[in-house]
Parts: structure tokens; sequence; C-alpha cells
């Protein structure tokens, strides 16, 4: 299997992972009435690092195989 799918894959997962363990705080904190601002911050920049890298062709390589 080509390296490069499998550094993609790793990390598409990872953040995959890591926005849904960041909504699961929100709900959390949302619904114990706790300040979420820090949480939607990092949430936030997770997203924008997903979009990022999904731009950078992240998708493009795992589908087409493309270095």
């Amino acid at each position: 299997m080509n390296i490069r799918y499998l550094d993609c894959k790793k990390q598409e997962t990872e953040l995959y992972n890591e926005i849904w363990e960041l909504s699961e705080e929100l709900d959390r904190l949302d619904k114990e009435g706790k300040d979420t601002t820090g949480t939607i911050q990092r949430f936030g920049e997770v997203l924008e690092e997903f979009l990022l890298f999904r731009r950078r062709g992240g998708k493009d390589q795992l589908v087409n195989g493309k270095p």
C-alpha cells in the first residue's frame, strides 16, 4: 500500500476523531451550563485545519492515489 495514502488516511482519521471529540465536549459542557468558549475556539481551529487538509488535496490523494 502507498505510504502517502496511509499518511493521508491517518491524518484524515485524526482530524475526524478530534472533531468528533470536540463536538461531544461542546454538547456536554452546554448541557452542564458551563463555558464553551475555549472548546468552540479549538473546534474552529480544527475545522480550519481540516479544510486546509482537504484543499491541499488530502481527499483527492486518498481517492486518486496522487502523490
